[in-house]
């Protein structure tokens, strides 16, 4: 079960620069049905709904499309999204993003719960329809539900969340590394507490990622020290000729039948035969 910060704070009234009163009335369309919507139709965004592209485009979601498509757990999907909230501009984001924050706002600052937000929100001038109150209150609230950063009647779960998006990250500190990684690395830096961005690459960006990465743990091989980082080094680089041979279509099994049939041929390397030259 994940455990949230309850340290909380006063959330302030503008979003580092975006208010939270303007442009905040959202079709109704919730954030988990865009995204199952999306599994379901392999990314054809043409097939969404208008309402449903409004929350699509509201969330910025192009740009994490098939990582969030790929997330194997609904925990790691919603992961995925908070962590591109907070890495967003707010003043970029639409109206059922920002809803979040508005139903968290008023919950914190004035009463939790529906009646007092349409309330609040009727008495601020941020929309005078009663339907357009309760649109916002819906959007938000279940929204921030989904995510897992709202209670039920609309108060922070996760202050820790909001601490971040109010005072924003500091994008000039992260370390760059644009890499191919293990498939568990997302999880693992995720535990740690830190933020961090990732994409998933095409087919051909991908091979030539694993090759990258080949001559990677080749060349850390080479530099290891004893017979144990050797040993690490190997391990590391016989995973990456797994996934290589799966890439082109062969089992691993495949591939040593074909090493073995050309160890039959021309021998192996195991009696340190050193080539000098060849008479022509």
């Amino acid at each position: 079960m994940a455990s949230f910060t309850q340290e909380k704070f006063d959330l302030p009234r503008n979003l580092r620069g975006r208010s939270i009163h303007l442009n905040v009335i959202p079709t109704v369309s919730n954030l988990k049905n865009v995204i199952d919507k999306l599994i379901v139709v392999d990314g054809d965004v043409s097939q969404l709904k208008q309402w449903e592209k409004r929350s699509y485009a509201a969330y910025q979601t192009s740009k994490i499309k098939r990582e969030v498509m790929n997330a194997p757990t609904k925990e790691r999907r919603t992961n995925l999204v908070k962590q591109h909230i907070l890495n967003q501009d707010p003043n970029a984001l639409g109206a059922s993003c920002i809803d979040i924050y508005l139903v968290a706002y008023v919950a914190e600052n004035v009463k939790p719960g529906k009646q007092a937000f349409i309330e609040y929100v009727m008495q601020q001038g941020i929309t005078d329809k009663p339907n357009s109150a309760q649109a916002i209150w819906q959007v938000g609230k279940g929204d921030g539900t989904y995510l897992g950063v709202l209670n039920e009647d609309g108060s922070v779960r996760d202050w820790d969340f909001f601490r971040k998006w109010v005072n924003g990250l500091s994008i000039g500190k992260s370390k760059v590394y644009n890499k191919l990684v293990r498939d568990r690395i997302p999880e693992i830096i995720h535990q740690s507490g830190k933020s961090f961005n990732i994409r998933t690459l095409s087919h051909e960006e991908y091979i030539k990622e694993l090759r990258n990465k080949a001559f990677e743990e080749m060349n850390e091989y080479a530099q290891s020290a004893s017979n144990q980082e050797a040993a690490e080094e190997l391990a590391d680089l016989l995973e990456v000729m797994h996934s290589i041979a799966k890439v082109h279509g062969y089992t691993f099994d495949q591939i040593d039948e074909i090493r073995k049939r050309k160890a039959e041929e021309r021998g192996g390397f195991r009696e340190r035969i050193y080539l000098i030259d060849v008479e022509e």
